[in-house]
């Protein structure tokens, strides 16, 4: 099967890859190439028949001849696009034409990859929120049966609302038995060599904790810059992690001990992915707020690579690395795709131009009528009408009528109407034998100019400066809601046509942020760490507090601030204070005075629990006729220590 390409972009392990500007699957126009790696390259796409840019993973061609890796590919396609996760990576289309391809959302806030290739790194609360949000994604997928494989930088990708995705989940899975075969002759395993689980370098069976692995290496990289057990060989790199535990640098904060755990070399000490979001939930209390991410979009340095492009030159498969085949854009390749706008259907103001050439059509019978009546009989050679501000195909009509031949060309000019005769060739009153060529020049309407097709995404101070150069302007700009674009990004262009007169006003609607949230009510006496948990996933800011609460238990969150019902702004402030249980307090002195008077004062210092001896022969405690009438003679514990209010009390007492 030959993939129907004659040229295109560099051949990898598969042979010849499509180039851009191809069609597949009769939709998907490839544009340029953002991603390269073992199993394939992706390319930035328009899929034309919604009208929206995706992302386009196109596989060798090599792979295609092999029915059991199209069966499998198949099936983990459908697999994998059934995890409706807000953290995976959306699957939209996969098809075999020529080659096998994968459709996904396309993301344009980079990936970790592309943060730390421009030089920048994490804090660890910076990269605390990525791996909770990592954890999510991982411990959906896994309760599914589905292992990542290949979980490293270049695959936790970002939109522009700064959440994380996890690209290429079952693609490894997928490739495994065709690409080993194909490079290591059988056997092999799929993955980066620099993120593999020590059992996934044995060749060993893997389970979702290779994941994990794979994610505390990306975290100490993402933190430090810096990945663990790097050598000059594949060889040496998957062979110095095996039964070696990750080193964990200092850097990394409060996060070394979850990290360090979910670096274990021994997998059956390794958490889950659940098991490891809820470590983190633990720490996220005991650090400072995280500063927004430093993403790394398209066009800028280091431009986030797309699913499947290699980590620095190795590719997806276990191979040594060659030449680096990170996403690049050489010269003379196509630029990226970019969305058409809809097609709108007729204006108002073409259905009024409509009425007024029909007007003027009817002048021109009018005015010409006479003419016509004149010229009967004469020679072949006549003056031709004066046409220019009449209807084009009225004119041409006549004109044909006539006997001359008509040759129409279009022009737009400003004040002019569409189909009008703008000038004719021979000019009005010309004298001109039949079968001469007439030329017409008819209108097109105002010169009008094509709205930018860039606008979204962009301030509006931006689409401001696009609308002028291209010779427009900046109209009504109005605002809404929502959740994944920044405040004041362009959301939409509201145009009633692809082009307009030059100066018209464009509208812009721009995004207002997420709609506010409402602070969680019954949050008191809960865990911390699952209050923490739930305002992360509101993208609430918690910060931790303590004191001393006479009915809270101690561990408890006592109080929240703003309380509960509370409706505030995406990553707001909330305060989270948890109870360190009652306050000790020092016990008064109660030696001398009634029983009574002591019991009164005890009860005023919080402490209720009293134990009374020395009582007369034959009384029980509260059956004393009048307790005034005994006195304490001694008190344990001891008047001016501190206690707990629920410490009990012994009195001694005698008759007065």
């Amino acid at each position: 099967m030959t993939d129907g390409f004659s040229d295109g972009a560099p051949a990898g392990p598969g042979g010849a890859m499509p180039a851009p500007g191809r069609m597949l699957g009769g939709r998907y126009r490839l544009g340029g190439v953002i991603g390269t790696g073992g199993s394939g390259t992706v390319y930035l796409a328009d899929d034309l028949s919604l009208g929206r840019q995706v992302a386009v993973k196109v596989l060798h061609s090599s792979l295609v001849g092999d029915e059991a890796f199209v069966e499998r590919f198949r099936s983990e396609a459908r697999l994998v696009a059934s995890l409706a996760d807000p953290h995976v990576v959306a699957i939209y289309d996969w098809g075999v034409d020529g080659q096998a391809y994968l459709v996904t959302e396309y993301l344009g806030g980079g990936s970790l990859r592309s943060i730390l290739s421009s030089g920048r790194t994490l804090t660890p609360s910076q990269m605390l929120m990525v791996a909770l949000e990592a954890c999510r994604a991982l411990d959906h997928a896994h309760r599914q049966g589905i292992v990542h494989r290949d979980v490293k930088p270049a695959n936790l990708l970002f939109g522009q609302d700064a959440r994380l995705r996890i690209a290429d989940f079952g693609l490894a899975d997928a490739l495994t038995g065709t690409v080993s075969r194909e490079l290591f002759g059988g056997g092999g395993v799929i993955g980066t060599a620099r993120y593999a689980s020590p059992e996934q370098a044995q060749g060993r069976p893997l389970d979702g904790r290779s994941d994990v692995y794979a994610l505390a290496l990306c975290m100490v990289e993402g933190v430090t810059g810096h990945l663990p057990f790097v050598a000059d060989t594949i060889a040496d790199t998957l062979a110095a992690r095996v039964g070696r535990d990750v080193p964990i640098p200092d850097a990394l904060g409060p996060l070394v001990p979850v990290v360090a755990s979910a670096g274990t070399a021994e997998v059956e000490n390794r958490p889950t992915a659940r098991e490891m979001g809820r470590l983190l939930l633990d720490v996220a209390g005991r650090m400072s707020r995280p500063e927004p991410l430093p993403l790394v979009g398209p066009g800028e340095v280091g431009a986030a690579p797309m699913p499947g492009e290699a980590e620095h030159g190795a590719p997806s498969v276990f191979v040594d690395p060659g030449p680096d085949t990170r996403a690049h854009s050489p010269v003379g390749s196509y630029s990226p795709v970019q969305p058409h706008a809809p097609v709108s259907g007729p204006q108002p103001r073409r259905r009024r131009w409509r009425a007024v050439l029909v007007a003027t059509a009817l002048l021109v019978v009018a005015v010409v009528g006479g003419w016509l009546l004149l010229s009967a009989g004469r020679t072949t050679t006549r003056a031709i009408p004066a046409l220019v501000d009449t209807s084009g195909s009225s004119a041409r009509s006549l004109l044909v009528e006539l006997g001359w031949l008509v040759e129409e060309r279009y022009d737009r000019r400003d004040g002019s109407l569409e189909g009008q005769v703008l000038s004719m060739q021979p000019p009005g009153g010309t004298r001109l034998e039949a079968g001469e060529t007439v030329v017409l020049v008819v209108s097109l309407g105002p010169a009008r100019l094509p709205v930018p097709d860039d606008l979204v995404g962009v301030s509006v101070e931006e689409a401001g400066r696009r609308l002028e150069a291209a010779g427009l302007a900046l109209g009504t700009v109005s605002s809404e809601k929502d959740e994944a674009v920044a405040v004041g990004l362009v959301l939409s262009v509201i145009t009633v046509d692809e082009t307009l007169p030059q100066g018209s006003e464009v509208d812009l609607v721009v995004s207002g942020g997420p709609l506010p949230r409402v602070v969680p009510e019954g949050l008191v006496g809960l865990m911390p760490a699952d209050v923490v948990a739930e305002l992360i996933a509101l993208r609430l800011a918690p910060t931790m507090g303590e004191e001393h609460d006479e009915w809270i238990a101690a561990g408890r969150v006592s109080r929240v601030e703003p309380v509960g019902g509370t409706r505030i702004q995406v990553n707001d402030d909330v305060r989270v204070v948890v109870s360190l249980g009652a306050k000790p307090r020092p016990l008064p002195s109660l030696q001398g005075l009634s029983l009574v008077a002591a019991e009164s004062r005890l009860a005023a210092s919080g402490f209720r629990t009293v134990v009374v001896e020395g009582l007369p022969e034959g009384l029980a405690e509260g059956e004393v006729a009048d307790r005034t009438l005994l006195v304490v003679v001694s008190q344990t514990p001891l008047a001016g220590r501190r206690e707990m209010p629920a410490t009990t009390v012994t009195l001694v007492v005698r008759p007065a």
